[in-house]
């Protein structure tokens, strides 16, 4: 399709009477003191909720509106857009129409996003509009650390080997968050805080370690791995609660702080003995 026209979303909305002038002015006056999307402001407001945004989009450029509550979203498909950019752009790509890839935005008034896009992918693309809510959650769904926790883990059993690790002279080594184990738990809070989690399980089974993530009150499993690295998760994770490592025979309870993606994450943490090792579980708080 063609690089559509700039036009301003205010305008269209008043034209299709599903904004006054009036709220318009105040939309634009808090836009400058808060320096908000306008598209926001309005729906926070309640002028106008996030369909009729869409739905007056859609009509405007006469491109089709998706919902994507009920879209088949292919992840590679999405994928040939790198995550920073759909972030930024509140944009998925959606199909591959052999001459061109159907892109989905929630603003396709944005020409910018619109340029960087097509220079990112190198194909032609067509538009369609998409609920910037929608795209938010699919983004935290697709583009996940799973592939990287599984390699992770790997990883990190061939460090181990058939050997116990010190992790206590581990703690003070400079050189410790180039370590598999630090790397892997990295990647766990960063994918528990990317899916909004409420809690990390990890849990010793008889030849497996679970990693399960609480979502919405539902356990999910994240991933699985070797048993043999059970023990130095559970050790690092009490070093990082200033826990006794030396108790394994009793619960013990703790707290400690991370940073994921510059935000702040107050984890408390349980310890528990099972029949297979220690089990952990983290619940993550004051995320914003």
């Amino acid at each position: 399709m063609a690089r559509p026209e700039k036009v301003r979303l205010g305008e269209i909305l008043v034209q299709q009477k599903l904004l006054s002038e009036e709220q318009l002015g105040l939309a634009l006056t808090e836009q400058k003191r808060t320096g908000r999307k306008l598209g926001r402001v309005f729906v926070e407001n309640a002028y106008v909720t996030e369909e009729q945004i869409s739905g007056a989009l859609a009509k405007q450029f006469d491109i089709p509106y998706i919902n994507l509550k009920f879209y088949n979203i292919s992840a590679d498909i999405v994928r040939l857009l790198p995550e920073t950019q759909a972030r930024r752009f509140r944009a998925l790509v959606l199909e591959d129409r052999r001459g061109a890839l159907l892109v989905g935005m929630s603003d396709p008034t944005d020409l910018f996003a619109y340029d960087e896009i097509a220079r990112l992918v190198k194909r032609n693309i067509e538009l369609a509009v998409v609920n910037e809510s929608e795209v938010l959650a699919a983004i935290d769904r697709i583009y996940r650390r799973t592939e990287d926790i599984t390699e992770l883990t790997r990883e990190l059993e061939q460090d181990l080997g058939d050997t116990s690790v010190d992790f206590g002279a581990l703690a003070v080594n400079p050189g410790l968050e180039e370590a598999p184990i630090v790397k892997l738990l990295q990647s766990v809070f960063d994918d528990a805080t990317q899916v909004r989690a409420s809690d990390i399980h990890i849990e010793p089974q008889e030849a497996r370690l679970q990693i399960r993530f609480r979502i919405d009150g539902v356990l999910h499993l994240q991933t699985e791995a070797d048993i043999k690295i059970a023990t130095s998760l559970a050790l690092r994770l009490k070093l990082m609660s200033d826990l006794d490592i030396s108790e394994k025979r009793l619960p013990q309870d703790g707290r400690f702080a991370i940073r994921v993606k510059n935000q702040r994450i107050d984890v408390r943490i349980s310890t528990m003995p099972t029949q297979y090792g220690e089990s952990v579980v983290m619940r993550l708080l004051n995320q914003g």
